[in-house]
């Protein structure tokens, strides 16, 4: 991606915008080059010439162009933060769109620390170089050629000694910044690195505690501090070269200035205030120069932090755009032949499964941790593609509309269940915001969380913490249900979905959702087998492969892996019941 052409491509909607800051800011380097014309007036006419009259008009025009400067800057500056705040809301949202429509397996391969701070702290690096350092340059360049000008029409020799100078000084700086960026690119990882440890160790912190690898987890980020401030340390000495390194130049050229200027002042080409003038000029052309220097850390970090962000630009997206939306769903399923494995993984997840429901039928999927349950559901659902084989939703393949049209008419409650650090009504709401208050009563009180709502304080307003944390586990997969529930959809996919409900809660909940299955295609994977067995179908997976299939009946009288599996489980409960 070319870096300059995409940052133009954000900046080009704001044009006129930024024709106004460059109009301010030409006004400004104007007011500029007056102070030091009016420097050499006072020297030749009022000191030599004797002209005391004009002391109060060059007094006066010096407040002037300062009051001038300073207000068209002010306004150059405040023009400009409002481009560079835009742009930067552009770029973050890109990022974050792109986010949500690239394929589900980006997400398997790539830390959450290191996309949170792409969106974050990059963005931030970059906002820095826009809200600061850029008006100033922008000012400081159009002052630099104002007055470069007004030297070559004053004493035209003096502007070339500037113009070399400042040419000796490019090559050394350019060498120095490309080393900056290169180092910059390496810390933004290192800080990624540690910011995604950061996170990983908090979310972490229960199972941290329960094993007790607090000071492991503390040397690890030690570790990863002590090598980004060592590299630090380094990425800064060589920036303070850098600005070393135009202060130099900047106190070497008016001693050069000034050698040349008195000799032709010796020879009578110009006057004093002809050469006080050149030297005043010398540190607003020299400016932009050091403020490069002084600032040269802020702009090589955004440099890589622009790069980081513009390769989210580049992602691949979940599927083309202007796909035909699904239309209305009437819940026949036919997957056929699903071979999958997962990305950077040689494991096959999935071996030839071929799966159909007619419209209103309900089946399970029972079978071993890692038999392939939840993959399949993941690839009914289009957030990923098998690797081989066809999913065929009312006779319609999938992966030739636009997968979420479909997925907005699929009710789905998983093992894992998501709330957002929000109140209990929004969590509720979240599938189908327009909802009414009779609708929610009735999908509470089918999940069975009627009377725990009931007994907090706050009611639906109830603050649930992030994940839901002052929920107990059952509570978080009720709320889940009631929002699958509240959507009504023709196809309801139930993943584990009660498995955190103790015994007499999820028989609660199974009789409501047996009032809620009839009509709609319904999939449950269970771990319990008790909660598939009224299914109309029942399949087993183990190891990808559909093992054995039948009605709970049919599957019990097989003797097989479903048996085995039944009167385990039916022992423990007996077992339970006894004790």
């Amino acid at each position: 991606m070319n870096l300059l052409h995409t940052t133009w491509e954000h900046f080009k909607p704001y044009w006129r915008k930024l024709l106004l800051a460059v109009f301010f800011s030409l006004v400004g380097g104007a007011f500029t080059i007056l102070p030091p014309l009016l420097a050499g007036k006072l020297v030749d006419e009022v000191i030599e010439g004797g002209e005391m009259s004009l002391l109060l008009w060059i007094v006066g025009g010096v407040l002037i162009a300062f009051l001038g400067k300073s207000l068209f800057e002010t306004l150059q500056e405040f023009v400009q933060v409002k481009i560079g705040l835009d742009v930067i809301t552009d770029m973050q949202i890109r990022a974050f769109k792109k986010l949500h429509r690239t394929p589900m397996s980006f997400f398997s391969t790539t830390p959450r620390g290191d996309m949170l701070y792409r969106l974050t702290h990059d963005v931030e690096s970059i906002q820095n170089l826009n809200n600061t350092v850029v008006p100033r340059i922008l000012q400081q360049v159009i002052s630099a050629v104002a007055a470069f000008s007004a030297v070559f029409v004053l004493y035209w020799p003096a502007a070339i000694i500037m113009f070399v100078v400042f040419a000796i000084y490019i090559l050394p700086s350019f060498k120095l910044g490309k080393t900056m960026r290169k180092m910059s690119a390496v810390q933004r990882e290192m800080s990624s690195d540690m910011y995604h440890h950061l996170q990983e160790s908090i979310e972490s912190v229960r199972l941290v505690r329960t094993f007790q690898t607090q000071e492991q987890e503390v040397g690890t980020q030690r570790k990863k501090l002590t090598d980004w401030k060592t590299y630090s340390i380094r990425a800064a000495l060589i920036g303070k070269v850098n600005w070393r390194l135009g202060n130099l130049f900047n106190i070497a050229t008016p001693g050069v200035v000034m050698l040349f200027g008195g000799f032709a002042i010796w020879d009578g080409n110009i006057s004093v205030g002809t050469l006080v003038a050149c030297l005043s000029y010398i540190p607003i052309m020299f400016l932009p120069v050091r403020s490069l220097a002084e600032n040269a850390l802020t702009i090589q970090q955004a440099i890589p932090a622009l790069q980081r962000i513009y390769e989210y630009f580049d992602l691949p997206e979940e599927h083309i755009a202007n796909l035909p939306s699904f239309g209305e769903v009437e819940g026949k399923i036919d997957l056929e032949n699903i071979w999958f494995t997962y990305p950077s993984s040689e494991k096959k997840i999935l071996k030839g499964v071929s799966l159909s429901l007619e419209q209103g039928t309900h089946i399970g999927i029972v079978g071993t941790s890692g038999g392939g349950k939840s993959t399949l559901i993941q690839i009914l659902l289009g957030l990923y593609e098998p690797d081989k084989g066809t999913v065929h939703i009312d006779g319609k393949n999938l992966f030739d509309y636009n997968r979420n049209s479909f997925r907005q008419q699929v009710g789905v409650v998983s093992q894992e269940t998501f709330l957002l650090n929000s109140t209990l009504r929004n969590n509720l709401l979240y599938g189908k915001t327009n909802a009414t208050q009779e609708e929610l009563d009735r999908a509470v009180e089918a999940a069975g969380l009627k009377e725990v709502i009931e007994s907090l304080e706050d009611q639906y307003e109830t603050i649930v913490g992030e994940r839901g944390l002052k929920l107990s586990g059952g509570q978080r997969q009720r709320v889940a249900l009631a929002r699958a529930i509240l959507r009504q959809p023709p196809v309801l996919i139930f993943d584990e979905a009660t498995s955190s409900l103790d015994g007499e809660t999820e028989e609660k909940v199974q009789e409501s959702l047996e009032q809620l299955i009839p009509g709609r295609t319904t999939i449950t994977i269970a771990h319990r087998l008790v909660t598939v067995r009224n299914a109309d179908k029942i399949i087993l997976l183990d190891q990808g492969m559909v093992a054995e299939q039948g009605t709970h009946e049919e599957l019990l009288a097989l003797r097989g892996q479903y048996y085995q599996l039944y009167t385990a489980q039916y022992s423990e409960l007996e077992m339970e019941m006894i004790g």
